[in-house]
């Protein structure tokens, strides 16, 4: 066999054991997966739409001015950090808020050039070159008062069950912005929330059980580091913009003459001295007008007439509530009265009443029996408003007017 002819027979086998030739490749299948449509998303059944809180009804009390003993008078610090001094009156000082004017200053070192300023043709003193602080006997001079009071005192105030205290008065700058900024630390770091300061309105929330009701208080004085009652305009815009943001508001004042020939309300503006002090009625009926709810004031050191208007209370003064060292606290400028306001969810006064209490030389008030505040009052009131006044009825219940 040649060689050409076995090669050919060679590669004949190899053919014959290969097999037969692979089957072609499947076509791939369509993704039908993918094309469904994707399920959908479950969602949670809606809710209801969230009903917003009932609103709360609110109660007040509120008191004149506190002045709870002052460094610069001889034996003008109460004894045992002037513990006892509120206790009788406690059981009458029960609110939501329980409010009060706090004249002085709260500190423990410092010297006021108030009186120096206040004697005319009198040149400030220049102090001595000492590490130690000179006295003050400021207080000491005639026709003029600062008062600071001790910080071991302060605590007395949470004690008696005080919330809010007003800071626009005159014996706030006793001691000028220092003593303003020590008095507003301390009162801060015992939880007392405070008012009266440019820049200062507390609004605060009363909650009772489901309902809720927000307050607002407002403090106007005759002073420049306070909301100023003189300028009527600018006090009703200052209660025109709170109004919408709270459901009840409350207006404080320090302002009126002083004394016990204070008594009466008159019909124009009052000074001290040289000093105004406010046309009262113009300027507590503006800002009822401007959205003020209640109206309430101190500064004469004795007690005045309550009015409604438009059917709401305007008490003008509280007088001295607690005043333990340098006020007089002869025949009505001893008298005074916590003043109770209850107000529906609506903002309908449904409660007024005033309960008596008298203050006697370095005591604190004291529930007082014969009822001296509730007659003066009614004679006040009476004689001040006629048809507007409030009339006191028995156990102290104010009555507004048909």
């Amino acid at each position: 066999m040649s060689r050409r002819a076995g090669a050919a027979l060679a590669l004949a086998a190899v053919a014959g054991c290969a097999g037969p030739p692979a089957p072609p490749s499947p076509k791939p299948a369509p993704d039908t997966v993918a094309a469904r449509p994707a399920p959908p998303i479950p969602v949670a059944p809606a809710l209801p739409p969230a009903r917003p809180p009932k609103p709360a009804a609110v109660r007040l009390a509120l008191v004149g001015d506190i002045n709870l003993g002052t460094a610069t008078l001889p034996d003008g610090v109460p004894p045992d950090s002037g513990r006892g001094l509120l206790d009788a009156a406690r059981p009458s000082l029960v609110g939501d808020l329980v409010v009060g004017n706090f004249e002085g200053v709260l500190a423990d070192t410092g010297t006021s050039e108030k009186c120096e300023r206040m004697l005319a043709g009198e040149r400030p003193r220049r102090r001595p070159r000492s590490r130690r602080p000179p006295p003050d006997t400021s207080a000491t001079r005639p026709g003029c008062y600062a008062f600071r009071t001790p910080t071991a005192l302060a605590p007395r105030l949470v004690d008696a069950g005080f919330t809010h205290l007003n800071l626009a008065n005159n014996h706030a700058n006793d001691y000028g912005p220092a003593g303003r900024e020590s008095t507003e630390r301390i009162l801060d770091s015992l939880g007392l929330r405070l008012y009266g300061p440019l820049g200062r309105i507390a609004i605060d929330t009363v909650r009772r059980g489901d309902s809720v009701a927000t307050v607002g208080l407002i403090g106007f004085a005759t002073y420049p580091y306070a909301y100023d009652l003189l300028d009527i305009a600018r006090s009703v815009a200052v209660v025109d913009s709170v109004r919408p943001l709270v459901d009840l508001l409350v207006v404080t004042f320090h302002g009126g003459s002083e004394g016990v020939r204070a008594l009466r309300v008159p019909e124009t503006a009052e000074s001290l001295g040289r000093e105004p002090r406010g046309d009262l009625r113009r300027w507590a009926r503006a800002v009822i007008d401007a959205g003020a709810d209640a109206v309430v004031g101190h500064g004469p050191h004795v007690l005045r007439g309550i009015e409604f208007y438009r059917g709401r209370p305007i008490a003008y003064s509280l007088g001295n509530f607690l005043t333990y060292r340098g006020f007089n606290l002869e025949g009505p400028l001893g008298v005074t009265a916590v003043l109770q306001l209850e107000f529906t969810p609506d903002r309908r006064l449904v409660r007024a009443r005033l309960v008596p209490m008298a203050q006697r030389p370095r005591e604190g008030p004291s529930p007082d029996s014969t009822g001296a505040a509730l007659d003066l009052v009614q004679q006040l009131s009476g004689e001040d408003f006629g048809a507007s006044a409030g009339r006191i009825g028995p156990g102290g219940v104010i009555v507004a007017p048909p």
